[in-house]
């Protein structure tokens, strides 16, 4: 009796180590398992700021991209406007001033062509020496004169002119013409120089300028109201080679 009853002593003992045993298995291996997920979970949340930061990167990169390619955009707009004005102000410069309903006419007897209103005719009288006068009022006209510029001093030829346009009055010496209004506004022109003197009939007034390399003097009969002296600077502004 004594003896089963140690046995049974021993059999309960030996099942609670067995219990113990199975217990501690478990949860080792329950633990095992909580920690294996939290480091899945903290790969997970790894991986998630590594595509957040790459996804940041390319973001950054798209839009360094996209200014570089507005700013290359610019420079081209920046570019293509400057040529443009380039080619305008070229194109300014070489244009011919134009007068409305004006017919482009050359010297039979000079090397120049120019830009006639339909009120006015040019006519050669001899080498040298072409008249645009007035339809109407013939003894309204200016005396055209041209001159190759390598031939020519430019000063002498103004001396020249003045000593011309003094003959033409015995009561009065040439002055200089220093009025805005009343000389050449084309760029082309050169060297303008221009003096008058009042007659009887209306102030007569000659002029010289240089384009390119044709010297051109100019000598108008006007009235006493200069009612064609605007037509006549207009008119002379447009002479050139032919």
């Amino acid at each position: 009796m004594k003896n089963k009853k140690l046995l049974y002593t021993a059999l309960s003992a030996s099942l609670l180590l067995a219990a113990c045993g199975t217990d501690t298995s478990e949860e080792d291996s329950d633990k095992q398992s909580i920690e294996n997920t939290d480091q899945t979970v903290d790969t997970g949340t790894n991986e998630t700021e590594s595509t957040d930061g790459e996804s940041g990167e390319a973001e950054g990169t798209e839009s360094t991209d996209e200014n570089a390619t507005s700013e290359e955009d610019e420079a081209t707009e920046e570019d293509s406007t400057s040529d443009s004005n380039s080619e305008a102000d070229s194109s300014e410069s070489n244009e011919v001033a134009t007068l409305p309903d004006a017919v482009e006419t050359e010297s039979d007897e000079q090397p120049f062509k120019m830009q006639v209103l339909p009120t006015y005719e040019l006519t050669s009288e001899e080498p040298g020496r072409d008249i645009l006068y007035l339809k109407e009022h013939e003894d309204k006209f200016m005396v055209i004169g041209t001159m190759q510029a390598t031939e020519t001093d430019f000063d002498k030829a103004v001396e020249n002119m003045k000593e011309t346009l003094a003959a033409t009055s015995t009561d009065a010496s040439p002055v200089e013409l220093t009025d805005e209004t009343k000389l050449p506004t084309s760029k082309e022109l050169e060297k303008v120089q221009a003096y008058r003197v009042t007659s009887a009939d209306g102030p007569i007034t000659a002029m010289i300028f240089q384009k390119g390399e044709l010297i051109v003097r100019v000598m108008m009969y006007d009235n006493n109201d200069e009612s064609y002296y605007e037509e006549y600077l207009k008119m002379a502004e447009t002479i050139q080679p032919k």
